[in-house]
C-alpha cells in the first residue's frame, strides 16, 4: 500500500485556501476576546443577565473560581477557545497536506465544542437556568479530572486529592446556589430543569437550533455527520476502506493499494468546522451584544473563498 497521493494542482489552491480561513477563524476568536474582553454590551441578553446574575455570587461563600455571569463567560471561552485551536491543528495539517484521515479527528472535536458552547447561550432561558447549564458542565468535567487522576496515580496522590478537594468546592458552590440541588442528579447530567445532553445530542441540539434558522442540514443529517466523523476517529473499518483504491502494477505483477480522497470530501470536513464555528462565535457575539465588525469580516473571507457558503 502507498502512503502518499499525488495531489492535483486545484487540490493543493484549495487546501491553502480553505487553511486560510481555519487561521482567520482562530484570529477572529482572539481578536474578539481581546477587543470586548467578555464585558456585555447595555441592553444585550447578556447584560440583563449579568444584572440577575452578580459576580462574584453573593450565595457562594467560597469565590475561588468565577461565579455568577461570570462563571457562563468563562465556560463559553474556555470552549471557543479549545474550538479555535484546534482549528488551528486543522490549518497546520491541510498546509502540510495530511488530509486523509488526521482532519476528521480536529473536526469532531471542533463540533463538539462549538456544540457545548451554544448548549449553554443558544435558546431562550433565564439567567437561572443558563447558570444551571454551566455549573452542569462545571461539574462533569471536575467528575472526569477526578477520574482520571485516580486511575493514573491512585488515591493518594496530590493530584487526586487536588482533584478531589475541587470537585468538593463545585458540589458546595451548587448546594450553595441551587438549594436542594442532589448529588445523585448532578450525576445524571440534571440541575433545576435543565439536562446536559451527551456529545452527539448536543451536535444535534446545535444544527436544530440553525435550521429553525434557516439552516439546511437535519438533525437526522447531524446524526449522520457526528457518527461518521466519530468512526473516523475511533477504530472502525469503513471510513479507511472507503478511501482505499486498488490498481494493478504492472510492474510487480500484482495490485496495489493507495490512500484516495476527493476534492468535495476534503470540502465538506472543512465547511463542517467552519460552519460550527462561526455559528458559535455568531451566538457568543449576539448574546453579549458586541459590534458585527470582526464576525463579518469573518464572514466575507469565508463567503469570497467558498462562495455561497451562507445561502
Amino acid at each position: 500500500m502507498t502512503d502518499w497521493q499525488m495531489l492535483s494542482g486545484e487540490m493543493s489552491k484549495r487546501l491553502e485556501a480553505w487553511a486560510l480561513l481555519f487561521r482567520a477563524c482562530r484570529e477572529a476568536f482572539h481578536e474578539t476576546a481581546d477587543t470586548h474582553h467578555w464585558n456585555a454590551a447595555y441592553g444585550s441578553p447578556a447584560a440583563n443577565d449579568a444584572a440577575v446574575l452578580p459576580s462574584p455570587d453573593p450565595f457562594i461563600l467560597d469565590l475561588r473560581s468565577e461565579s455568577g455571569h461570570r462563571l457562563i463567560a468563562e465556560v463559553v471561552q474556555t470552549f471557543l477557545l479549545t474550538a479555535s485551536e484546534h482549528l488551528g491543528g486543522l490549518a497546520a495539517l491541510y498546509t502540510c497536506r495530511v488530509i486523509i484521515f488526521s482532519p476528521a479527528v480536529l473536526t469532531r472535536t471542533i463540533l463538539e465544542n462549538c456544540a457545548h458552547a451554544v448548549r449553554v447561550l443558544g435558546e431562550e432561558v433565564d439567567a437561572e437556568h443558563r447558570l444551571a447549564r454551566c455549573y452542569l458542565e462545571e461539574f462533569k468535567s471536575a467528575e472526569e479530572a477526578r477520574t482520571n487522576a485516580k486511575h493514573m496515580h491512585g488515591e493518594q496522590h496530590a493530584s487526586y486529592l487536588a482533584a478531589v478537594v475541587n470537585s468538593d468546592r463545585i458540589k458546595t458552590q451548587i448546594r450553595g446556589r441551587f438549594p436542594g440541588a442532589s448529588v445523585s442528579k448532578l450525576r445524571d447530567g440534571l440541575l433545576l430543569d435543565q439536562e446536559l445532553p451527551g456529545l452527539k445530542e448536543s451536535v444535534k441540539l446545535m444544527y436544530s437550533l440553525a435550521e429553525d434558522a434557516g439552516g439546511t442540514i437535519t438533525q437526522d443529517q447531524a446524526s449522520g455527520i457526528y457518527g461518521y466523523l466519530s468512526n473516523m476517529t475511533h477504530p472502525t473499518l469503513h471510513p479507511a476502506r472507503q478511501r482505499r483504491r486498488w490498481y494493478a502494477d504492472p510492474e510487480h505483477e500484482h495490485h496495489v493499494a493507495y490512500l484516495d480522497i476527493g476534492l468535495r470530501s476534503v470540502e465538506n470536513e472543512a465547511r463542517v468546522s467552519l460552519a460550527s464555528f462561526y455559528n458559535a462565535l455568531n451566538y457568543t457575539n449576539s448574546y453579549y451584544g458586541w459590534p458585527q465588525d470582526i464576525l463579518a469580516a469573518l464572514e466575507a473571507k469565508i463567503d469570497a473563498t467558498i462562495p455561497g457558503f451562507f445561502r
